[in-house]
């Protein structure tokens, strides 16, 4: 089927921010007095819907965290850090996007993170007119990894999933594109797929770039 559109993360797949967001979840989890919350614990938290997030925390440590609280000082340390440090790129995130309107294609962020971060993470990154639409999760019934941040924006633009490719990082978002049928690439940020992930994939590359490869137009 011909593509016709990109569907596209934020954090950790443009943005260089996942990684500020992971170490600011474990230096909160101590100041909260959560010294049980480990590493992996917030990467498995990665783009996750809030309630599918408790769920998790819940089945691991019972009620001794407050995934609320915890989310709270974490995005407030990171917005902090990433005013005063600035924002950083992925590589090749300006080149992918440009070379990518050559063919022709709608491009479309599908972003975890509450709308008004994004526009100003956008902006800081000189990328407010990059997309034709933003799409933040929270806009939606649930977030990744349900499908329906992916489901919604395919309806914003009039097209099927199985018209795009959606480019994500993390496990949590790549399941989510999956669910909504999108042909789904990874370019892994702060961790690798698994066996089980990866025989889910469209394609698997190294950076944004290699996505290209996969356009079948």
């Amino acid at each position: 089927m011909k593509i016709k559109a990109i569907l596209i993360d934020l954090d950790g797949t443009i943005t260089d921010t996942e990684r500020v967001y992971q170490k600011n979840w474990l230096i909160a989890a101590k100041k909260l007095g959560y010294d049980f919350f480990t590493k992996e614990d917030a990467l498995s938290l990665r783009s996750a819907w809030r309630p599918y997030g408790k769920e998790l925390m819940a089945k691991r440590f019972g009620d001794k965290l407050d995934l609320d609280k915890l989310a709270e000082v974490t995005t407030e340390m990171t917005i902090e850090e990433l005013k005063r440090d600035g924002t950083k790129l992925k590589p090749y995130a300006k080149e992918f996007l440009e070379e990518v309107r050559k063919y022709n294609l709608k491009v479309v962020l599908v972003s975890a993170t509450r709308m008004d971060i994004v526009k100003w993470r956008l902006s800081e990154v000189g990328l407010s007119d990059a997309f034709d639409e933003v799409v933040s999760a929270h806009g939606t019934k649930r977030g990744k990894p349900y499908p329906e941040p992916y489901l919604f924006a395919c309806d914003e633009i009039g097209v099927s999933p199985q018209e795009t490719i959606a480019v994500e990082d993390s496990p949590n978002g790549a399941l989510s594109a999956i669910a909504a049928g999108c042909n789904t690439v990874m370019v892994p940020d702060l961790t690798k797929a698994d066996e089980e992930l990866l025989n889910k994939l469209y394609g698997y590359c190294d950076n944004l770039m290699g996505v290209l490869d996969y356009l079948d137009v």
